[in-house]
């Protein structure tokens, strides 16, 4: 019986559900570090893209009184998981999907705030990806990109089943601004944490 290899860009079977549950852990220092850094204000309409385990919809949902938050990931697995972690709200305040970031299955100015949690390493189209979040996000409103690898010659972070490429800031802000983003600006955590924003 062959074991089944864990695979960070696309969570499958038992070894996904696993790691998606240690990621919900292991991302919560960046979480902690990143998501005080935005705006919050009740009523919010968010997107998590890439929601993982459901850990970020999780603490947003608390962080904006009657926020109501979609999630969208590729895998599955993902998808199943953060409906559990969040079915308490799941129907009122919560809505999880399987989608494509580079195809979001949603109108155009639709959401305050977009975020993207330890996952655009994985996005194979990230200008597609960044002009489809640039059109579902409302007049002003934000995109927040949360990573722990920032530096691709310091990160000796094992391979994946499929793309990934760790972004240096000036790379996301130079993606940000291709896509039409205003306002760029980088805050930077322990270690190599980045909080990366862009406006509409």
């Amino acid at each position: 019986m062959t074991k089944e290899r864990e695979n960070p860009a696309r969570p499958e079977g038992k070894s996904g559900e696993k790691m998606l549950e240690r990621m919900n852990r292991s991302h919560g220092p960046l979480r902690d570090f990143g998501l005080p850094l935005l705006s919050w204000r009740p009523d919010m309409r968010i997107l998590d893209v890439g929601c993982g385990g459901g850990a970020t919809i999780a603490e947003m949902l608390n962080l904006s009184a009657d926020s109501v938050i979609d999630g969208i990931d590729y895998s599955q697995v993902s998808v199943r998981q953060s409906e559990e972690l969040n079915k308490k709200d799941l129907g009122s305040r919560c809505n999880i999907c399987q989608a494509d970031v580079a195809k979001l299955p949603f109108a155009e100015d639709t959401y305050d705030l977009v975020t993207a949690v330890e996952t655009v390493y994985f996005w194979p189209d990230i200008d597609g990806a960044f002009k489809e979040i640039f059109r579902v996000l409302k007049h002003q409103g934000v995109f927040a990109i949360l990573n722990e690898g920032s530096d691709p010659e310091q990160c000796d972070w094992p391979p994946v089943d499929g793309f990934m490429r760790i972004y240096r800031p000036e790379e996301l802000e130079e993606l940000l601004k291709k896509a039409g983003f205003q306002a760029i600006k980088t805050s930077h955590g322990p270690g190599q944490m980045i909080c990366v924003t862009g406006m509409k």
